[in-house]
């Protein structure tokens, strides 16, 4: 039984390999096989988690257990999921050849307009319809040929029975995808660097299924799409709508700088929580008193470009990776990055880097398979991945195993030894975890906050972390590379000590910083979001390439005033401009900052929600990039 669905597994992969070449004229022959053996993990997750409860009451070894009408119940139970994740395999199939994806949570969109649906699959489908119901109704005769005789006992009952219960743990390991870490998800099939590797691995009923248990998105049209993208490029392109020069992919637009530049070197630096309220150069520049947490930050800030109304696009890390690695928002109820996001053609800051010559290496503080950055960074376009389980204590004390990932220097100075040493110009990412709960420190000394409070710890491991950030800047002078190196150094998200949370924008306040060649020292009032950075590195850079994307480039001054951040909190989005604040839950306006005007608010939640609309459509018929400019810039062309 399980031989026969991996095995039909296997044939729709080839079918999807061979109906649609160009979207895997890229792969080897090396690299499809590889993909195809892969995508058993997947297979066997899906059988295990369906048939394999079936399977043991099948196996029983009791009298009972041997009757026929036991035995066929199971049997034809096990034969419907055969035919239902066929179909989920046939539909897909179908569906790839329009979005150039498998099935995402557009599923649970598609599937509140049934009757519709009903309507296409007969007229479009009908006949395609009729050959799957002979196929399965063929299928169901042989079925009932090939296990008709019902099995005898066996004779030693007891000692098949511990059988069973022996091959219950390995079941379930297989099912969720192996041992440690998160179960297997949609996110796991991007294991190497090319996408159509990562498409040809997984299955459509394991894309399908996996997308039916996600919560549905609310609604997403408000608006006519033609007013909606009107609105949408009007802000992104500060007013000239002309940059826009694709239709189907509204987002896209050509960079093709006037001044090729000598090629920089990228150093974007992840830092986890910290928030701007507890840095004392934001502190300062909000009246605020000095904590003496951050004086390494404090100095740098002093050479580079300070955004000091920078803010996060959410509250969560991976919130912030897809930002700041992709420039899209994280939607609720739609896919993340590590969860089905990476199937959609975007434009990966790794994969453009590496389009114009550039090494790419991905380090961060934590395990691997935390938030799945290990999968996603090889989909984002990164040559190299280190983990926390990759890089080496150089503390007197490594961090307790309980706890989340190594120490931020540790990281560092791994980062560093890998930059020295990399073929130039090279883009590093760097994800920390010092700051993360619950706030320890490998030293004494770093205990500069003597309370007993959780903000005296985190104030403690955000002061060991600024230490290690100033570690980092001096390896880097030591090693040659910090001239030629533009460095952003950015928040995953705000910390958990916000003050005066009422007011929405504080929830995301975060540090934003440029140190490097062509960089224009000084301090920036100007809106900022997470969103914003892989467009001004494409242009800071001088980068040639097809972008798409929901920031806007911060070197530009024209229409300052229309800058906006997009934030998510659960199930609300804010939308934070010079003018004030706005939240909405996609029903309704759920908050504002005071005394803001009825004619500023009416506009405001146009643009949030238009951008909710299109975010979300794009996303889910995967036309953020059209699929050359993702082809070129994923091979390096």
């Amino acid at each position: 039984m399980l031989a026969l669905f991996l095995l039909s597994s296997c044939l729709f992969r080839l079918a999807v390999y061979w109906t649609y070449p160009g979207d895997f004229s890229q792969l080897g022959a090396l690299q499809a096989l590889q993909a195809l053996a892969y995508g058993m993990r997947f297979d066997l997750s899906l059988a295990m988690l369906l048939m394999g409860l079936p399977l043991i009451l099948l196996s029983l070894p009791f009298a009972w257990s041997r009757h026929w009408a036991w035995h066929r119940l199971w049997l034809w139970l096990v034969f419907a999921l055969l035919v239902v994740l066929s179909l989920m395999n046939a539909a897909d199939l179908l569906y790839f050849g329009n979005v150039h994806r498998h099935v995402g949570s557009e599923i649970n969109v598609l599937s509140n307009d049934m009757p519709s649906m009903v309507r296409i699959a007969l007229f479009d489908y009908g006949l395609a319809l009729a050959l799957f119901a002979l196929a399965s109704l063929a299928g169901g005769l042989a079925w009932r040929r090939m296990f008709r005789v019902v099995p005898s006992p066996p004779r030693l009952a007891y000692a098949h029975l511990a059988l069973l219960l022996l091959a219950l743990f390995p079941m379930l390991v297989i099912a969720r995808g192996g041992i440690g870490g998160k179960p297997i998800s949609v996110g796991d099939a991007f294991f190497s660097g090319e996408a159509a590797q990562g498409h040809l691995a997984l299955s459509g009923a394991f894309a399908i299924s996996r997308a039916i248990l996600e919560s549905p998105p609310p609604s997403q049209q408000f608006m006519p799409e033609a007013e909606a993208i009107e609105a949408v490029q009007l802000r992104l392109g500060a007013g000239e709508r002309s940059i826009f020069k694709t239709p189907d992919y509204p987002l896209q637009r050509s960079f093709a700088p006037f001044h090729p530049k000598p090629a920089p070197n990228v150093v974007v630096l992840m830092l986890e929580s910290w928030g701007a309220q507890h840095i004392d150069v934001l502190r300062n520049l909000s009246g605020g008193s000095a904590l003496g947490t951050t004086p390494h930050f404090d100095a740098l800030a002093k050479t580079g470009r300070l955004y000091s109304r920078a803010y996060g696009n959410g509250q969560r890390s991976i919130q912030g990776a897809s930002a700041i690695l992709a420039s899209q928002p994280t939607m609720s109820g739609l896919a993340f990055l590590g969860e089905g996001l990476e199937q959609n053609h975007m434009s990966y800051l790794g994969e453009i880097a590496r389009s114009q010559g550039y090494e790419t290496f991905f380090l961060q503080s934590s395990e691997g398979a935390s938030l799945r950055f290990d999968a996603i960074a090889a989909r984002a376009g990164f040559d190299h991945y280190r983990g926390a389980e990759d890089i080496p204590n150089l503390h007197a004390k490594p961090k307790p195993p309980a706890t989340w990932g190594t120490w931020d220097h540790n990281t560092f100075q791994a980062a560093n030894q890998q930059f020295a040493a990399a073929k130039k110009p090279f883009l590093g990412f760097v994800f920390t975890s010092t700051t993360h709960v619950p706030w320890m420190v490998p030293e004494e000394r770093f205990r500069k906050f003597t309370g007993t409070a959780d903000v005296d710890a985190f104030h403690n491991s955000l002061f060991y972390a600024d230490w290690a950030l100033g570690q980092l800047m001096d390896a880097a002078k030591a090693g040659g590379y910090y001239d030629n190196t533009i460095f952003v150094l950015v928040a995953d998200h705000a910390d958990p000590f916000v003050q005066n949370a009422r007011e929405i924008p504080n929830q995301y306040h975060i540090p934003l910083l440029f140190v490097g060649p062509g960089v224009t020292p000084g301090v920036d009032e100007r809106i900022a979001s997470q969103l914003d950075i892989l467009p001004t590195l494409i242009e800071l850079c001088g980068w040639k390439v097809d972008y798409a994307g929901w920031g806007r480039s911060l070197l530009g001054d024209a229409q300052p005033q229309s800058r906006a951040s997009f934030g998510v909190r659960g199930s609300e989005i804010d939308w934070i401009t010079d003018q004030g604040w706005l939240s909405h839950n996609l029903e309704r306006s759920t908050g504002q900052s005071a005394g803001l005007a009825p004619q500023r608010a009416a506009q405001m939640q146009k643009d949030l929600l238009a951008t909710y609309q299109m975010a979300s459509q794009l996303q889910t018929s995967n036309r953020v990039l059209q699929m050359h400019a993702a082809s070129a810039t994923s091979s390096g062309q």
